[in-house]
């Protein structure tokens, strides 16, 4: 991170139009093929991948009347492998633990229960092992634990209870249950990490439970909001938040610290359109990869969990948004970078993220002469129109994408104060954070009824200590030759920041002590002297190297 000082002084106000993102119809996710398999209905669900020991990777796609095997690593031939016939529903879920998948759907009929797929045959084709149904018929999600290699599958909204059934698949041909977390409520998905697991209760929230001992799962926190419904959740790689999407129009995916389960805290939200619903996310590293209903799937950087920043979509709907059309979900977790996704209405995506990060600007307003902060300050970036305001502390954050060559200009405003503007940041593609203490002007402080100032004074130039730049601000009477100058500590002239005739107000000027009329300047103490009229006034000053 690096760290500038900014002094607003210039009256250059840009203005730019934003470019409506939602009319492109992606950024930084390329399609790398889709197909839409037979046979079905026109309606597909979940997905969910595998990759063989050779290295082949399939997609495993939920649709109407069953599962699809489809192999994708030609993006010109991606096509149907296999099919299991399964029992007819909308919606169907899958999870993958070694080399078999087991699927469940909310479908009653002969065909109702958790099929266990074989899929080690693959190229070849896949068998079906078994169905289990002891202790439930039909389920609505599915989910394992990605990561670690625990050989238990989590099955919820089932059809004997609204809990959360643990079924040890060790031996795939033999499921058994060796657990059950069964609150008085529904529980809708599960995601788990260790002997954490992370319920989603619809209307009533999130659990988040110890699962230590299966047959006792003991509740340690619960997290909800107003107006939840509470779809689906996924931590952090590093187990310090939990983003949780709610299966309704109009709310936005959340982020929870939960680094104290006895403290967990929202930190942010997000939506590409609250016109839309959030359906599920998954996390891999720094990157969430949300399937956004009707708006495809949104990519979402959250490198700062506080701060997220989409980073790139691809719409998979062209109709309006709202409702429950467009993409169920988008699987990101094959070794070659492929992301899949179901999408309801022409079956399986394929793409590639190519790897945009955000970069952010962090920092600080202050009024120039007093130091204080300044509350409501506007700051926009200009050529995103991208704008924030600052918090009762004075401080703000932004994020956005990464610029082209020229970088981002900056404006701050306040109420009050001359309006301050800073050009290039990020100009050199070389940070992906920046910190930034904004200084601004008070166009009403230490003047009179008429707005011009009493005396004539030299105020201590910032920031000082300094490496680089510092500012220097003065006041003036009345009309009179001023001369500014910087001085040794033998009275040899540095430079002069100014030698004119001024009217009565306040001024400022700025200094280079690294580049200053062609020549460098060495480390240690400085004058700066004032000359207004019968007014001298000089000041000390540390350049640091």
């Amino acid at each position: 991170m690096t760290r500038n000082t900014v002094f607003g002084l210039f009256f250059l106000v840009l203005t730019s139009e934003q470019e409506n993102a939602f009319a492109q119809v992606s950024l930084n996710v390329s399609l790398f093929g889709t197909l839409n398999p037979a046979p079905g209905e026109p309606h597909n669900s979940g997905s969910w991948g595998w990759t063989s020991p050779s290295g082949e990777e399939f997609a495993i796609l939920g649709g109407f009347l069953g599962t699809h095997i489809i192999a994708i690593d030609d993006s010109a031939n991606i096509h149907q492998v296999d099919f299991v016939d399964g029992q007819d529903n909308n919606w169907r879920e899958i999870t993958v633990i070694g080399d078999h998948a087991f699927v469940v759907t909310e479908g009653g009929g002969d065909l109702q229960g958790m099929q266990v797929i074989d899929l080690s045959p693959l190229p070849d084709s896949v068998h079906l092992v078994t169905t289990y149904t002891s202790t439930f018929l039909r389920a609505h999600i599915i989910m394992r634990d990605i990561y670690s290699d625990s050989a238990i599958v989590y099955v919820s909204g089932t059809s004997s209870t609204g809990g959360v059934h643990m079924i040890d698949v060790s031996d795939p041909s033999n499921p058994i249950e060796v657990g059950l977390y069964d609150p008085p409520y529904y529980i809708h998905d599960a995601h788990v990490r260790g002997n954490l697991l992370f319920a989603s209760a619809l209307s009533t929230g999130l659990d988040i439970v110890d699962i230590t001992d299966k047959q006792n799962p003991s509740l340690l926190s619960h997290i909800d909001h107003p107006n939840q419904f509470t779809h689906s959740a996924w931590t952090t790689d590093d187990l310090s938040h939990v983003v949780v999407t709610d299966e309704v129009d109009g709310l936005p995916a959340r982020i929870w610290n939960i680094k104290d389960l006895d403290n967990p805290y929202e930190v942010a939200q997000y939506s590409a359109n609250l016109q839309s619903l959030v359906h599920n996310p998954y996390v891999l590293g720094d990157i969430v990869f949300l399937s956004h209903n009707t708006e495809g799937i949104r990519v979402l950087d959250i490198g700062d969990p506080n701060l997220p920043v989409e980073v790139g979509f691809y719409d998979t709907y062209n109709g309006p948004s709202g409702g429950y059309f467009g993409l169920w979900s988008a699987y990101p977790y094959f070794p070659s970078g492929k992301i899949i996704g179901g999408n309801r209405g022409d079956g399986l995506y394929v793409w590639r993220f190519n790897g945009t990060r955000a970069v952010r600007v962090y920092g600080v307003v202050l009024d120039s002469l007093s130091g204080e902060p300044i509350d409501g300050a506007v700051m926009t970036i200009v050529q995103t129109g991208n704008s924030t305001a600052t918090e009762p502390d004075g401080s703000f954050r932004m994020g956005e994408l990464p610029p082209d060559s020229a970088g981002y200009a900056l404006t701050a405003s306040a109420s009050g104060y001359a309006p301050g503007n800073l050009d290039s940041l990020f100009a050199s593609g070389e940070d992906d954070s920046l910190w930034l203490e904004v200084r601004l002007r008070s166009l009403v402080s230490s003047v009179d009824n008429e707005g011009l100032p009493q005396e004539t004074v030299l105020l201590q130039n910032f920031p000082n200590p300094f490496n680089g730049t510092s500012n220097f601000v003065f006041r003036i009477s009345e009309f009179t030759s001023v001369t500014l100058t910087i001085h040794d500590l033998i009275g040899q002239e540095v430079a002069v920041l100014v030698n004119e005739e001024l009217t009565p107000g306040t001024y400022s000027r700025v200094w280079d002590g690294n580049n200053h009329s062609g020549f460098s300047v060495s480390s240690g103490v400085y004058l700066f002297r004032l000359s207004a009229g019968e007014t001298v006034q000089t000041r000390a000053m540390l350049l640091l190297r």
